[in-house]
């Protein structure tokens, strides 16, 4: 690793933040292109992925000269840093010569005791001196949660994708009148977006797989739907197809795996 405590420094880590903004914001950019996809509707996804190929691109790029360069401070710091130490000093210097001065001028009354010139540190920046030390404690359980919250995306997502196959098979089918139909000409699927009347309440919703249906219907048509028996807002074209591919699961477990290995970098 670059350094015995692994810490990333500054340019490093804007580095590796902009690689982990690119490939997942690709990821969704590529998602949004192809749309509907898998990575359109699962942006958690998109970032999960991306924060586990950050692991493989520290590896590589650690083995070239120019990333351990990055360690060092730029020119335009160290002048910055020069400049400090040397208004630093000539403030120590004029402190001390004004504590020569004073001692010279105090009277034998005084005891020898003069003020103390100069900056001094206050005494209660040492009361907060036990956040460093709860850090460390603090930081593996934080990151301990986080591992558990990352391991919880492919149970959740694999749930809610099973969950709408389970009702495309189990709810009955009911018949709904089409309120409207819109067909997004600036996409590059040209995304549909159909409205119908609930049956149930009788309010307008949207339904979910309008993409799927071929032909599409018009105003006034009456559609096949199946409402969610927990969630009647979910209205769901029952034409559709609603099988969940044996690639989501395996997507689900790499999310979450890649998401659990970049936590683990960096709290552990």
């Amino acid at each position: 690793m670059t350094d015995p405590d692994d810490d990333l420094h500054g340019r490093q880590l804007l580095l590796l933040l902009l690689f982990f903004g690119t490939v997942g914001g690709g990821l969704y950019f590529l998602g949004w292109l192809t749309r509907p996809s898998f990575f359109y509707n699962n942006p958690l996804v998109c970032a999960a992925i991306a924060g586990g190929a950050c692991y493989p691109a520290r590896f590589l790029v650690e083995q070239f000269a120019w990333w351990s360069r990055l360690e060092q401070p730029s020119k335009r710091t160290q002048r910055r840093r020069e400049r400090a130490r040397e208004r630093d000093l000539a403030e120590a210097r004029e402190a001390a010569q004004a504590r020569l001065v004073e001692g010279e001028s105090e009277s034998p009354a005084d005891g020898g005791r003069h003020r103390r010139a100069g900056r001094g540190r206050p005494d209660w920046l040492g009361r907060f001196s036990w956040l460093g030390r709860l850090g460390g404690g603090v930081r593996p359980i934080v990151g301990g949660v986080l591992v558990l919250g990352c391991f919880a995306i492919a149970p959740l997502g694999i749930a809610d994708a099973r969950h709408e196959q389970q009702v495309a098979r189990s709810a009955p089918v009911r018949s709904a009148v089409v309120l409207s139909v819109h067909v997004d000409k600036w996409s590059k699927n040209h995304d549909v977006t159909i409205t119908v009347t609930h049956p149930g309440d009788g309010s307008t919703v949207e339904i979910d797989g309008a993409d799927q249906l071929e032909p599409l219907p018009a105003v006034g048509d009456r559609l096949d739907v199946q409402i969610d028996p927990d969630d009647p807002s979910n209205v769901l074209a029952a034409d559709a197809d609603w099988t969940v591919h044996w690639y989501v699961y395996a997507l689900f477990v790499l999310g979450a795996l890649a998401g659990a290995a970049v936590v683990a970098l960096f709290f552990f």
